[in-house]
């Protein structure tokens, strides 16, 4: 046998090899690793429970009611209520948000209430949900000659941390 007998031998040698363990670890790859995560467009969507959209869909409501609300009366307050619905970074992103409100909210006796006027699941798993929630604010102040009106869909990201769902992340579409 020539030397370039025995290459060409050697190289199927390895392809066939190379076959049979792309072979196998085609027939050992999980299927099913993205079944928990659903999305409420997919064909034959699911959520990880009903209790489970029930909650996120709840939590969704009340966090972006207190997110969105607050009054010059009650600042610290209801600082204080938005930030137990939220995760650390979450926090500093509503902290720093709300540090340039507190000023111009005492001043102006500024009021803003939020209300939710609908939700929408957009994926959940046992530990992960993204809800579409539509929120009516309502801004008034001794600066503003009526009411002001704002309709607004924000997507809400949560996480569950320690059995609680917290917002991780609220996006203004």
């Amino acid at each position: 046998m020539t030397l370039q007998q025995r290459i060409a031998s050697l190289l199927a040698v390895l392809v066939l090899a190379a076959a049979a363990v792309c072979g196998w670890l085609w027939t050992q790859r999980d299927d099913t690793s993205g079944l928990d995560l659903t999305s409420a467009e997919a064909e034959g969507a699911s959520v990880a429970s009903a209790e489970v959209k029930d909650t996120v869909l709840g939590v969704a409501d009340e966090a972006a009611t207190r997110i969105y609300s607050y009054s010059w009366k009650s600042l610290a307050d209801d600082k204080a209520a938005a930030r137990d619905l939220m995760t650390g970074g979450m926090l500093d992103q509503y902290d720093r948000t709300m540090a340039g409100v507190v000023t111009s909210s005492r001043s102006n006796h500024r009021v803003v209430s939020a209300e939710v006027v609908g939700t929408a699941l957009v994926h959940a798993t046992t530990s992960y949900a993204r809800v579409l929630v539509f929120v009516n604010q309502t801004t008034d102040g001794k600066d503003l000659k009526s009411p002001e009106v704002d309709l607004d869909r924000v997507l809400v990201t949560m996480r569950r941390v320690g059995g609680d769902w917290l917002v991780s992340e609220l996006d203004a579409l």
